[in-house]
């Protein structure tokens, strides 16, 4: 893929957690868009660009063909957007620069 072409964007309203990687506690957000480069999600909480996060996520059927396969990935944030109201759902773009695909309850590899 050369400079000029992004990667596909998947339109899709799914659960995901997420955290910066010095954070121990996992914040609830929805992921609104998903391509293999990145993700835009709305949570709680915005994070600065440029911090490091982990992203964790089910892997819907049909992307992956089975369900039950828990993704989890390494990212960085690129934008971070306030919402035109204070109490609506932060968003914040980051890229997917590792995943890894994990079977387990607690989604530790």
């Amino acid at each position: 893929m050369n400079g000029s072409q992004r990667a596909q964007r998947f339109a899709i309203a799914m659960p995901i957690q997420y955290r910066s990687i010095h954070e121990i506690n996992w914040l609830e957000g929805t992921v609104e868009n998903i391509s293999s480069t990145g993700v835009l999600l709305r949570g709680p909480q915005i994070m600065s660009v440029a911090t490091p996060i982990q992203m964790r996520f089910e892997l819907p059927a049909e992307f992956g063909g089975q369900t039950g396969a828990l993704v989890v990935c390494r990212g960085e944030v690129v934008r971070a957007l306030l919402p035109p109201a204070e109490n609506a759902p932060k968003a914040l773009a980051a890229t997917i620069l590792d995943y890894t695909f994990v079977r387990g309850a607690n989604g530790q590899p």
